[in-house]
């Protein structure tokens, strides 16, 4: 290529760069977000999660830096609508909560444009108090206690129970227990007079598609139920 040709050439790539760059920054659109704990407390080191579609399960299309200590995070995204989540974990940046890991819950869905402020304020939680949240305090509550055991019989530690109205859980279940302990020991609350698809997992939110889910249907005549389920842990 001649030289002033090359120039020429040179010239009008730079023109373009910079209309693209214009272009990229006018659809551009600022997303604020404010994360606060279960208590009000702002809560540092969270990180949201965006997505251009309702499947949160998949990696998220944009990932913001960690709020800081006043709980406040700021991200630059293209103009259009999302779904996001906040979460806290302790190792990966992927993969399942584990205990001590937060969440927010499910996916909140946002639309940004560049001709309005976007603003949302997300609680994020572990999975101890996204149960005691959900948890119903009215005279008909059922206790369902007991153990997760493998097929073999063995307690299962660090896995939760949950119990869902609808066999297909789209992403958190209706109704939690903690994490069980060393011994598998779980301790779940549900509305009586209903029944219920009840299961087990080691991550959170449970898998999409899970088998084996026991339905339970507990009478309200019996407020406390004791018993060993040997359940599919996922």
């Amino acid at each position: 290529m001649r030289p002033l040709a090359l120039i020429k050439f040179l010239q009008i790539a730079a023109v373009m760069a910079i209309v693209i760059s214009a272009i990229s920054t006018a659809q551009a659109d600022v997303l604020k977000f404010k994360v606060k704990d279960i208590d009000g407390k702002p809560a540092a080191g969270v990180k949201i999660f965006l997505y251009e579609s309702t499947n949160v399960r998949k990696p998220a299309d944009f990932i913001s830096p960690q709020s800081d200590n006043n709980g406040l995070v700021i991200v630059t995204v293209p103009a259009g609508k999302y779904w996001a989540v906040a979460r806290l974990k302790k190792d990966a940046l992927y993969g399942p909560l584990m205990p001590g890991d937060k969440h927010s819950g499910e996916p909140v869905e946002v639309e940004c444009s560049d001709t309005m402020d976007t603003e949302v304020v997300f609680e994020v939680a572990d999975i101890r108090e996204v149960g005691q949240k959900k948890r119903t305090d009215n005279a008909g509550t059922i206790r369902l206690w007991g153990r997760v055991v493998d097929k073999d019989g063995n307690p299962v530690a660090g896995a939760y129970v949950f119990a869902s109205i609808t066999k297909e859980i789209e992403y958190v279940p209706d109704f939690l227990s903690a994490w069980t302990d060393s011994e598998g020991n779980y301790t779940i609350y549900l509305p009586s007079g209903r029944s219920l698809f009840l299961g087990s997992a080691r991550q959170f939110p449970p898998p999409a598609k899970l088998q084996n889910l026991r339905v339970l249907s507990p009478e309200s005549a019996k407020l406390d139920i004791a018993t060993d389920i040997q359940l599919i842990v996922h």
